[in-house]
């Protein structure tokens, strides 16, 4: 398993007021004093890779991947994000990554219903079935190119609750669409992790890790707040600090196999980012060394 961390530790593009924005290159600054060697792609980088390629080598960091929201729902709609998609795809391949992480991209009325979705926010039929559509096409044109498509659960999206995470992996092919595990998203969303772990280890192409604050989440679901202010009241808690159950979700991990990236994100904290970042990784580095595993970086 490798470790690698993500920029929205620092800029968080869903709520990018709720502190100062750190301005590039120095974000790869911070990356590199937290200890990493990794990270993701977002908009805090260039999207020049020549530039960006120079920059990570002259640091010792390497991108591995990056998030794409996708607006799947609508048949219609397919030709204009799968190639969106694929341009990011084909930028991420020049920096040498493989993974492109996609989610549904949501829409205001289920970020208002982030962590006490109902029944009246469920997703027609045919708008499921245009979503698997639209991954299997992403997911065979993206193996062609060499990479691989991770789908992310994602809270405020129309594949938050355990029960939508169930029915997308039952309706997609596993040759095509991965699954980028997102503890913190699926805790959140009110799924059962180790549940689903049990069902869909072998799925899991990609890790975000995450923790829950069970204080704030229980606050959230009882005001009804948004996805943007649940993470402006700091919902995901440092890694072991929650109620995700991160130790035993890893040992599922390690048992099936894994041996992929493992990329830690507290997207909101109210200390300092660098040092919060820093914690988070020793924290699993020694989560995994309890568990036997010494391989990670």
């Amino acid at each position: 398993m490798r470790i690698a961390t993500s920029p929205i530790n620092w800029n968080n593009e869903d709520v990018p007021d709720y502190r100062p924005w750190i301005p590039y290159p120095e974000i790869l600054e911070e990356i590199r004093r937290a200890g990493y060697r990794a990270t993701e792609w977002s908009k805090s980088l260039p999207d020049d890779p020549r530039r960006l390629e120079r920059d990570l080598e002259a640091r010792g960091l390497r991108v591995v991947g990056a998030f794409v929201g996708l607006d799947l729902r609508e048949p219609e709609r397919h030709p204009e994000e799968l190639g969106r998609a694929l341009e990011k795809a084909r930028f991420l391949k020049a920096l040498g990554a493989r993974h492109l992480v996609v989610a549904d991209a949501g829409d205001p009325a289920r970020r208002r219903a982030a962590g006490h979705v109902g029944p009246e926010h469920a997703l027609p039929e045919a708008a499921f079935r245009a979503m698997v559509e639209g991954l299997h096409r992403l997911g065979a044109a993206l193996s062609e190119l060499g990479m691989e498509l991770a789908f992310h659960n994602h809270v405020g999206t129309y594949v938050e609750t355990g029960e939508e995470i169930d029915a997308l992996l039952a309706a997609t092919d596993p040759e095509r669409v991965g699954w980028c595990l997102d503890t913190g998203h699926l805790v959140y969303g009110g799924g059962d992790l180790l549940g689903l772990l049990e069902k869909y280890r072998d799925r899991v192409a990609y890790l975000h890790l995450k923790d829950v604050d069970p204080e704030v989440l229980a606050s959230a679901r009882r005001a009804g707040w948004s996805f943007e202010e649940a993470l402006r009241r700091y919902v995901f808690a440092p890694l072991g600090e929650g109620r995700v159950p991160l130790k035993e979700a890893l040992s599922m991990l390690l048992e099936a196999g894994y041996d992929g990236w493992a990329v830690i994100e507290q997207d909101t904290t109210p200390t300092d980012p660098t040092e919060t970042a820093r914690k988070n990784r020793e924290r699993l580095e020694a989560m995994l060394k309890e568990l036997g595993y010494a391989e990670a970086f």
